[in-house]
């Protein structure tokens, strides 16, 4: 399902027949039809503490990348500084990645990489 916020402004998703942008009009009904959206995690996805020191993240405005410097695999999500998390990604050793959007995204800066295992 594609968010309100995740569609370009002045593009509707489909099934909107209104004349104006999908995002500059959204009324009780499409809030409720669309209350998951913000919540970037799956449900599967669980936390165990912070991402070991040998994964480094960097962060742009439109990205924010991981790179596993660990001689094993590891499993990370990004903590945005709102409290919330991305999606649960696979790093293998050696891997760089991007695993969350950058600083301009719905969350703001990145706060942290957590280890994470996938649903």
């Amino acid at each position: 399902m594609l968010c309100p916020s995740e569609a370009p402004l002045g593009f509707r998703l489909a099934g909107d027949r209104r004349s104006t942008p999908f995002r500059s009009r959204i009324g009780p009904t499409a809030a409720g039809r669309f209350a998951g959206c913000g919540v970037p995690a799956a449900a599967g996805d669980r936390t165990s503490g912070p991402a070991p020191a040998c994964v480094a993240m960097s962060e742009s405005w439109r990205y924010t990348n991981a790179a596993n410097n660990c001689a094993d695999t590891v499993g990370v999500m990004v903590v945005y500084q709102d409290g919330a998390t991305g999606l649960c990604s696979t790093l293998p050793p050696g891997a760089y990645r991007t695993v969350g959007e950058g600083y301009l995204g719905r969350h703001g800066h990145s706060g942290h990489l957590a280890v994470c295992e996938p649903s």
